[in-house]
C-alpha cells in the first residue's frame, strides 16, 4: 500500500477530502493497495493501482463512496436469486449482492476490458469469482454491434464510457437475450450506462414481465419521461434512492445532472 498517501491522509487531517473533487483528490499522493471498502452492513477488498479505480480513490479519501445506492442493494440482495449488474466496472454492486447473499449467482456486463479484467481480480481478492458470469459486452435495445467511446486512456479503468457516434466496435445486447436457467429468478437489475439507461430497459421487456425484479437505475433529464412511463406500463412504483417512504414522479422532478432511483413491482 502506498505509504505516502497513507501519512498525507493522516498528517493532513485538517483538510476536508469530503468536498474535493476526483481531479483534486489525483493530484494528492497516489494510492496502491488493497483497500476494505465498507458500507453500512458489509465491507469487501478492492485492489486500487496508482489511483486507476476512481471508485476505490474516493473512498481511500472520503472513507465513504456510493453508501446509499450500495446499503439498498444490499438490502434487494438479501433475496436469494439472479443479479444483473449492468456497466459493472469493477464491481462494486456485484461484490455487495454476493457479500449479502453468498447463495446469489451475478451477471455482470462490463464493455471495457480492463474494467472487467480488474472486476475479476476483485472477486478472487474476496474469493467470490465461482458465484459470477462476466460478460465483456455493452448493452443495449439491440443485438448485435455498437461503437462504444472510452473517455480515458486504456491503462486507465474508465467510468465515462458509453455507446456513442465513434469508438471501439462492441458486442452489443439485449438483456433479454442473456440465457437465464429455468430454474432461476431474475431478483435485480442494476443499470449504470452513461445515458444508455432506457434503451436498456427497452431491452429487458420479457425479463421485467416475467421476473418482476428489482431496479435501481441512473436518469437524467432527458430521459426521465421515458423511464416513468415504461414502468408505469409495468406497474411500478419509483422511489428516489435517499427517500423511500414517497413514490416518486419523475415528470415533475427536475434533474440537473443525474439521480439513482430505485423501481418495484407495486
Amino acid at each position: 500500500m502506498s505509504q505516502e498517501a497513507i501519512n498525507f491522509k493522516k498528517n493532513n487531517s485538517n483538510l476536508d477530502f469530503k468536498k474535493m473533487s476526483l481531479n483534486e483528490l489525483n493530484r494528492l499522493p497516489h494510492h496502491t493497495g488493497i483497500l476494505d471498502f465498507k458500507i453500512s452492513k458489509a465491507s469487501f477488498k478492492i485492489l486500487n493501482i496508482l489511483n486507476d479505480d476512481s471508485s476505490a480513490v474516493k473512498f481511500f479519501w472520503k472513507d465513504t463512496h456510493d453508501t446509499t445506492s450500495l446499503d439498498l442493494w444490499y438490502d434487494i440482495s438479501k433475496d436469494q436469486g439472479l443479479y444483473i449488474d449492468v456497466g459493472a466496472h469493477t464491481g462494486l454492486y456485484t461484490l455487495t449482492s454476493l457479500i449479502s447473499n453468498p447463495s446469489n449467482r451475478v451477471i455482470s456486463i462490463e464493455p471495457l476490458y480492463v474494467n472487467l479484467s480488474r472486476l475479476l481480480t476483485n472477486l478472487r481478492l474476496n474469493n467470490l469469482h465461482r458465484q459470477v458470469s462476466p460478460h465483456l459486452l455493452a448493452a443495449s435495445n439491440f443485438n448485435g454491434m455498437s461503437k462504444f467511446k472510452n473517455i480515458e486512456e486504456n491503462s486507465y479503468l474508465s467510468k465515462g464510457g458509453k455507446i456513442d457516434k465513434d469508438g471501439i466496435l462492441t458486442q452489443t445486447i439485449k438483456l433479454d437475450s442473456l440465457k437465464i436457467p429455468n430454474h432461476m429468478k431474475v431478483k435485480g437489475i442494476k443499470i449504470d450506462a452513461e445515458g444508455e439507461d432506457f434503451k436498456i430497459l427497452e431491452g429487458s421487456r420479457n425479463i421485467i414481465s416475467n421476473h418482476k425484479p428489482k431496479v435501481i437505475i441512473e436518469v437524467r433529464n432527458e430521459n426521465k419521461n421515458f423511464i416513468e412511463n415504461y414502468f408505469k406500463e409495468y406497474d411500478y412504483k419509483l422511489f428516489s434512492i435517499n427517500e423511500k417512504k414517497s413514490p416518486l414522479d419523475l415528470n415533475k422532478t427536475n434533474i440537473e445532472n443525474i439521480i439513482n432511483i430505485y423501481a418495484e413491482k407495486k
